[in-house]
């Protein structure tokens, strides 16, 4: 199966297992989305924090924990897909590597004992090839597909639900009072669907 094909498949049992439709994968599929959120949160709080640490100003750092906020679900999507893009485009690098290692060992081998070693090498090339896709890529276009489809209805959903916080944070921070303005509820909202967009994007185009 070509590289874009598994991460189409692991984006769209992701949204199957978001609707209820895989069940016997929302297990795994909704531990591996969550602990990726949390990873990523937690490099959001401790950028938040170092920037309060090092004397930034209360509104700045609201503003930012605002946006900040509302990202995390579609920025973690997007890493989820660039690793899946990179898994498949190395693998290719890793099993010339291998081949070029078992080649090698003629120098410093037996040609019996090096034949032996450059038949193996050729066979761990073929599993990098052809295990990369179902073990590393599809696991990870899962849960980015999990994660979008899970994230996306609340965006919509009763006023922006999703976003209310974070332009809560952000008006706060520009104007020095609370307030949910339509205008920055839609700007914020833009800014959530920008990472989701990415990552269809480097789904979509090979």
């Amino acid at each position: 199966m070509r590289g874009r094909l598994w991460l189409l498949a692991g984006v769209a049992a992701g949204v199957a297992v978001a609707v209820g439709r895989l069940p016997y994968l929302a297990g795994a599929g909704k531990s591996l989305a969550a602990t990726a959120e949390r990873l990523v949160l937690s490099l959001a709080d401790r950028l938040i924090s170092g920037a309060a640490h090092h004397g930034a100003p209360q509104r700045v750092v609201l503003g930012v924990a605002g946006v900040l906020a509302v990202l995390v679900p579609g920025f973690t999507a997007l890493l989820m897909i660039v690793a899946a893009r990179t898994s498949l485009r190395i693998r290719t690098l890793i099993s010339l590597l291998i081949v070029a290692v078992g080649a090698a060992s003629y120098v410093y081998q037996p040609h019996g004992a090096a034949t032996g070693v450059l038949l193996l090498a050729l066979a761990l090339a073929g599993l990098a090839v052809a295990l990369t896709g179902p073990v590393v890529a599809f696991p990870l276009a899962l849960g980015a597909g999990l994660i979008g489809a899970t994230f996306l209805p609340t965006l919509f959903a009763k006023h922006f639900a999703a976003t209310q916080k974070g332009v809560n944070a952000l008006h706060q921070a520009i104007y020095g009072r609370p307030g949910q303005p339509l205008a920055l509820q839609i700007g914020l909202l833009l800014v959530a669907l920008l990472p989701l967009a990415w990552a269809a994007r480097l789904v979509a185009v090979e």
